[in-house]
């Protein structure tokens, strides 16, 4: 695996431990000195955008039922 990649992995693990309420300090500190910034941001950004479209879905499938 790429190191590119094995970045882009650790990063979405991380965003979701965090996302999750489960991020470890020692997990969190790791990431802030050897992460990189923009990484953590676009995973972020991507993942709350998922959740979003997620709930959107969740609600509009319920919804539907409910007619």
């Amino acid at each position: 695996m790429g190191t590119v990649l094995k970045d882009w992995v650790k990063a979405v693990v991380s965003v979701l431990a965090a996302f999750l309420g489960v991020q470890s300090e020692a997990n969190r500190r790791r990431d802030l000195t050897q992460g990189r910034f923009s990484v953590f941001v676009i995973a972020g950004i991507v993942s709350i955008v998922v959740f979003l479209l997620t709930v959107y879905g969740l609600v509009r499938l319920v919804l539907t039922i409910l007619e």
